[in-house]
């Protein structure tokens, strides 16, 4: 539950965000209420979106069977952790100027009298949140077998949506005290460990599914360390851990590798992220002093 209120709040803080730009720079346009219909037409497209996807992958998961359904899970779950990473990496490179480059786009829509430019912004910008929640939390929703377990699921998904909008709400109006660049770069640091514990749940499927002929060394299979007597991740607490930061109590050299692999990789994309923005800075610098 812990998983699903985290998602569905940080990635509906991200799509509030975006709708609460356009809705605030629509106030002051002449056609403001024609506007703002458009606007909440875009936005009910992009939960028709993300509603989409959800009956998509769950169908597609129904219809496979035996080893299809073991890689097809396992791939949507890897592809998960990597979706992650990528908006991690691009919210730090277009965080920054998102409002005024949707304020822009805004701008040629308006001067061209059409609103289409408005409604696929609210679309896009609610059916990737959505789209995003949906692939965060497959593994949760493959989980769902049960009208107790459904019920749930949508508690957790209500919660989560109810706190982005008091987040949304006093990070509005408490802009002078909570910082929304510390507010994203606290979640992407969590969205990061939520990737892992992704990677980490799909490489268990691969050992346990597909590789479970292979011939793999022993310390592969074998407790590294053990502290359930400590904290178990099977407890509340524990499972809260092993959900959002791919916490396990009694891991196995298999895991502890492919942990290592998924934080290596992270850590090499970042730095060079890093590395390229370095670059362009100095580039630009360089540009200016020649002139």
């Amino acid at each position: 539950m812990g998983q699903i209120i985290f998602v569905v709040c940080r990635e509906s803080v991200e799509a509030l965000l975006v709708i609460g730009i356009l809705y605030a720079w629509m106030n002051g346009r002449p056609n403001a209420k024609q506007g703002k219909l458009w606007l909440l037409a875009g936005i009910l497209g992009g939960f028709a979106l993300a509603g989409l996807l959800t009956l998509t992958l769950i169908g597609v998961t129904d219809i496979l069977g035996g080893a299809g359904r073991d890689w097809f899970e396992i791939g949507m779950l890897t592809f998960a952790s990597a979706l992650i990473v990528q908006m991690v990496m691009w919210m730090r490179a277009h965080g920054r100027t998102m409002k005024k480059d949707l304020e822009e786009g805004l701008e040629d829509s308006t001067q061209s009298s059409n609103w289409w430019g408005v409604f696929f912004l609210a679309m896009i910008a609610v059916g990737r949140e959505g789209s995003e929640t949906v692939m965060f939390l497959y593994g949760s929703l493959l989980q769902l077998d049960s009208f107790g377990s459904y019920v749930d699921f949508f508690v957790a998904a209500a919660i989560g949506l109810a706190l982005a909008m008091v987040l949304f709400f006093l990070l509005q109006i408490g802009g002078k005290y909570i910082s929304w660049k510390w507010f994203f770069r606290v979640t992407e640091t969590m969205l990061l460990f939520l990737g892992s514990a992704l990677f980490l749940t799909a490489a268990g499927k691969l050992l346990g599914g597909p590789l479970a002929a292979t011939d793999l060394p022993a310390w592969m299979y074998s407790t590294v360390w053990d502290v359930s007597g400590v904290l178990s991740d099977s407890s509340v607490f524990g499972g809260l851990l092993a959900s959002l930061f791919g916490y396990r109590s009694q891991p196995i050299g298999w895991d502890l590798v492919m942990l290592g692999t998924y934080w290596v990789l992270v850590l090499l994309m970042l730095k060079w992220q890093l590395n390229g923005r370095i670059q362009h800075a100095q580039r630009l610098n360089a540009a200016v002093e020649a002139h």
